[in-house]
């Protein structure tokens, strides 16, 4: 029997998963896929490495060479301070006394591990990764750590979040978007790549191995507080962790172990860069458009750069309109100058310092004790999506990925780009 299997949300079509599946072959509007697991009863594997503990919920059938999980406390710091009585914290990042152990400091540590363990042996071709930053940080190291190949595509402003506590292998390379491209264009630009023979899409929030991996965050927090949480709060640029946490909590549901919470879902995004909180007060499904020019330059003014996707999975069925709207939850804007508050008011009061990203959760979580969203007794699950960095790199001698290739704006655009990327990557 087989483990799971995918099925479209839209139309109900149920698919064996080919490990390449992204999306229904029904020709109706865009819907994602969600993985449906035969065995409903969560049970931990303490065997298995890393976050392959929640082996039973992952979409794969063998694990791969990982250290880094989610790890969830009860805040006693942060808490009083708020005045909560049930506050848990699901640390995702670098902390060696509460046993977390990822390397690249950020929760995408959850995201690439199921994808590539998702991939059959021997594929004998290469998987094509966009990424603002932190989640190519998080597959370029899996992939090297593990000898798959890989190339990943970031805006040249990323270039410098690249980095490794180890070197990089050969089979990883990097190539840029650059100038003043950001995360879309990088997306762009691997689409072309993905386009070549011996080239394939890892697929984003298509891909239910990157989904189910984060939705292991609530996962840890519902066995910690041996419940499903009242209310969940976590950053978002492309929406998928909300996506995936909504998955989690319909999963635990299921397993019928834990005590039942509602599961509001509490999604934040960065001020001025808030398309999503945008449309979502504009009480519309569709995702309000942005101009290219006035999006580039909202961009440049938050302080949370990985938080800047400019099509999100907002408007598609399950996506982050549809579990909003599930969980009767709710969206937060935040602006940078809250965004550093609560950094300094996480690092003071819990005594580990945390992302930019992660500010945004907890500048949401401000928001919502002041307006009375959460009462003090309620089960509150705050995902800090990137902490200990700081730590990290003291503690640390750092490695940098050096692009192969950068490609400019104008070329990304020109319709002979595919030409010229078939000529540089022929030999890869």
């Amino acid at each position: 029997m087989e483990k799971y299997i995918l099925k479209c949300l839209l139309c109900g079509k149920e698919y064996e998963d080919d490990h390449f599946r992204l999306q229904c072959d029904e020709k109706h509007e865009p819907s994602l896929l969600r993985s449906v697991y035969k065995n409903k009863k969560l049970t931990l594997h303490s065997d298995k490495p890393g976050m392959f503990k929640f082996y039973d919920f992952l979409p794969v059938k063998k694990t791969i060479a990982v250290k880094g999980a989610p790890v969830t406390y009860k805040s006693t710091g942060l808490a009083e301070f708020l005045d909560l009585k049930n506050l848990y914290v699901i640390f995702n990042g670098y902390w060696p006394e509460k046993n977390a152990w990822m390397n690249t400091a950020s929760f995408k540590e959850l995201e690439a591990p199921p994808v590539l363990a998702r991939m059959p042996e021997n594929i004998g071709r290469t998987i094509v990764v966009a990424s603002a930053g932190n989640t190519g940080r998080a597959f370029a190291n899996i992939c090297s750590q593990n000898h798959l190949q890989l190339i990943l595509v970031v805006p040249e402003s990323s270039v410098k979040k690249i980095w490794s506590t180890e070197p990089f292998n050969e089979n990883v390379k990097l190539v840029c978007a650059g100038g003043d491209s950001d995360y879309f264009d990088a997306i762009n630009l691997a689409g072309k790549i993905t386009q070549l023979e011996g080239f394939f899409p890892e697929g984003g929030a298509k891909n239910v191995g990157r989904r189910d991996g984060m939705a292991t965050a609530v996962l840890d927090a519902a066995v910690t507080m041996k419940k499903i949480p009242d209310h969940y709060f976590q950053a978002i640029g492309s929406g998928t962790g909300g996506i995936a946490a909504w998955e989690s909590c319909l999963r635990l549901r299921e397993d019928g172990g834990y005590r039942d919470g509602k599961m509001k879902l509490h999604l934040c995004q960065n001020h001025p860069f808030t398309p999503m909180f945008d449309s979502w007060q504009d009480g519309s499904k569709d995702f309000l458009p942005l101009e290219e020019e006035e999006a580039k330059e909202k961009i440049r003014k938050v302080i949370a750069g990985v938080l800047t996707n400019r099509k999100p999975p907002y408007s598609v069925k399950g996506g982050v309109f549809d579990v909003l709207k599930a969980s009767s939850g709710h969206m937060y804007s935040v602006k940078n100058r809250e965004v550093t508050e609560a950094m300094r008011l996480f690092e003071t009061h819990e005594k580990i310092d945390i992302c930019p990203a992660a500010g945004v959760a907890v500048g949401s979580l401000l928001q919502a004790v002041k307006d009375k969203k959460v009462t003090k007794d309620d089960y509150i699950a705050l995902n800090i999506t990137g902490g200990g960095e700081k730590r990290l790199k003291t503690e640390n001698n750092l490695h940098y990925l050096e692009p192969m290739l950068t490609v400019t704006e104008k070329e990304i655009r020109s319709e002979h780009i595919e030409k010229k990327l078939e000529s540089i990557f022929i030999a890869v």
